[in-house]
């Protein structure tokens, strides 16, 4: 049922629009001033709504206020988490704070009653996910601002879909002890599966983010998308079956560009072009699969275990090429075309050399795995990690100065995106882990040397090393089937 009403203040004017089926929408347009600016706010449960009359010109527009005035200007009744956004790809309000253009600067298209139903019962289960089983439904309602009644009609959802598990904490004092919610780890999991270009990867992790049984197999030569799938199906067949739990989604990371239509557009490692590798392995698997670019995958892992809500990290991932993820307050950027990050194949003004791609000076000619090893094996990085300890060979020598050239040659790429973006935090992914210190001090030395001092940050690795592609992988499908990612932190 939908009442509208007109509340007018002299010459102003404010429409609202209510929604009282259960969720109530409160639509604000200031006929004054512009009748594009809309202002969106979401309240459960109230009764009675009123607005305070529109601002004067160059005055901050006062934010909804319910029957007890609660709501201050500027504010939503929900604040939902600034790295939240609804599986329909809008961006969720924010806390008053920072001023952050976050939000699209054109709005195309309405918050229907399905839509804002959908993300509240995300930000719930959420609320569940980072309470690691410490929160009940009183705390949640207070922390997102729903009404009792709607955090109790969500939460039991959530229960018959076996995805939340009530459990009664023991008795700290007086009056009933709360009853606790967590995730249920019990009942479903996830699959994930890291393809490279010699083997592919494969594991379970629960929906708290705990990886299970692991497990490997290598690929021919030049593998194609049908090598993957028959490499793949019975390895997470197995798993799946191993582990006993019921399989929600599949993710799957690639070398590669991957479009929205969840098509493997261009891998040059794996020399694929428009390869459909999710079809296939979703017919064989009879589960959902979600493909996701490698580098971003790590930084989907990263976003998962981190400390703060929206904190921003560029993510290298560095293998048999170099990739790249950006982290915008919270949210991996993919671009336009799904491309952000492509860096390997960009001159950075380092090199001459001529790179497989048929152009000269590719960051990967110098900075790559294949580049840095030169033909030594990967297990000869460990020789040379420790950036106090002298090379032992000659041989040993030479890995070192191309370890400290790609550290040099990586940084003259971070000082850029670290100045566009603003962001300091960088994250190194891939092999190259095993050259260590050694590295991060030559990545370090160069930003000194290419930046202000204040701007300049040590790199870290990547939170789940190995693990890393795989782990961001099987998040990507938790986020695309349910909305939200485990919280690890």
């Amino acid at each position: 049922m939908l009442r509208s009403g007109l509340a007018t203040s002299g010459a102003e004017a404010v429409r609202l629009d209510v929604d009282v089926t259960g969720v109530q929408q409160l639509r604000l347009q200031v006929d004054q001033y512009d009748a594009n600016r809309w202002f969106d706010a979401v309240s459960f449960g109230v009764p009675t709504l009123a607005c305070t009359s529109p601002p004067r010109p160059g005055e901050p527009f006062p934010g909804p206020v319910s029957a007890g005035g609660r709501a201050g200007p500027g504010t939503s009744p929900i604040p939902i988490p600034s790295n939240h956004r609804g599986r329909h790809g809008a961006a969720a309000p924010r806390r008053a704070g920072k001023a952050r253009m976050s939000r699209p600067v054109r709005i195309t298209e309405k918050a229907t009653p399905a839509v804002l139903r959908e993300r509240n019962t995300e930000l719930v289960l959420q609320s569940v996910l980072a309470g690691g089983g410490t929160v009940s439904r009183a705390d949640i309602a207070r922390s997102t601002g729903l009404a009792r009644a709607v955090v109790s009609q969500i939460m039991e959802g959530l229960v018959a879909r076996r995805l939340v598990v009530e459990e009664t904490a023991r008795p700290s004092g007086r009056g009933k002890p709360a009853t606790l919610l967590r995730i249920d780890t019990g009942r479903h999991c996830l699959l994930m599966a890291d393809v490279r270009p010699a083997e592919v990867l494969g594991g379970v992790v629960g929906l708290d983010g705990a990886i299970g049984a692991t497990a490997r197999t290598a690929l021919p030569a030049r593998p194609g998308g049908a090598d993957v799938v028959a490499a793949l199906v019975p390895m997470l067949r197995t798993l799946a079956r191993d582990d006993g739990r019921a399989v929600l989604s599949a993710g799957v990371a690639v070398p590669g560009i991957v479009s929205p239509e969840q098509r493997v557009i261009e891998a040059l490692q794996l020399r694929w072009k428009d390869v459909d590798l999710a079809g296939p392995l979703a017919g064989a698997l009879g589960h959902e699969v979600v493909l996701v670019n490698d580098a971003t995958a790590v930084g989907m892992s990263e976003l998962s275990v981190q400390s703060r809500a929206g904190d921003s990290v560029i993510v290298l991932h560095i293998a048999g090429g170099i990739g790249s993820a950006v982290l915008l307050d919270g949210r991996v950027h993919l671009g336009e075309r799904q491309r952000a990050g492509e860096v390997g194949h960009i001159d950075v003004g380092v090199s001459d050399r001529r790179c497989e791609c048929g152009r000269r000076g590719c960051l990967e000619t110098v900075a790559s795995l294949p580049a840095v090893l030169d033909g030594a094996p990967v297990e000869e990085l460990d020789a040379v990690s420790s950036p106090g300890d002298a090379p032992a060979t000659p041989e040993l020598e030479a890995l070192a100065a191309r370890v400290d050239y790609a550290g040099k040659s990586l940084a003259a790429l971070l000082c850029v995106q670290a100045a566009i973006l603003d962001i300091g935090d960088v994250v190194i992914d891939g092999p190259v882990r095993r050259a260590g210190e050694r590295l991060l001090d030559a990545i370090e030395r160069e930003l000194a040397v290419r930046l202000p001092p204040s701007d300049v940050r040590r790199p870290r690795f990547s939170t789940m090393a190995e693990h890393s592609i795989m782990h961001g992988a099987a998040a990507t499908a938790m986020h695309h089937r349910l909305g939200v990612i485990w919280h690890s932190a």
